[in-house]
């Protein structure tokens, strides 16, 4: 399977600094309903429709890679596109297929 780019769907559940250009703290449910939390900058989630007054949890994307299928039919992904990892440094995630987005620029 070609690496092929899509948007993985997540949620906003916090800040960590609104000191520009921003931190937040990220959750993904993975395939089998594992919770995963992400920390970066705001550009990395979303083009600015963030900020102090949107209420959270709020809806974001982390551009991935869809690199398998396990024998389950789970997408493997990384989120290396960006450099995202989860806080303990993990960067492949089994995921639903209804998780992703294609990716658009």
């Amino acid at each position: 399977m070609a690496h092929e780019e899509r948007s993985l769907r997540c949620e906003v559940v916090t800040w960590v600094s609104q000191d520009f250009p921003g931190w937040l703290r990220v959750r993904m449910a993975d395939a089998d309903g594992q919770s995963w939390f992400f920390v970066d900058k705001v550009p990395v989630f979303t083009d600015g429709q963030l900020n102090a007054d949107t209420r959270l949890p709020a809806p974001v994307r982390v551009r991935c890679s869809i690199v398998g299928q396990d024998e389950d039919g789970a997408l493997v992904i990384s989120t290396q596109p960006d450099g995202v990892e989860a806080e303990d440094g993990q960067t492949l995630f089994r995921v639903r297929g209804d998780q992703l987005d294609r990716h658009t620029v």
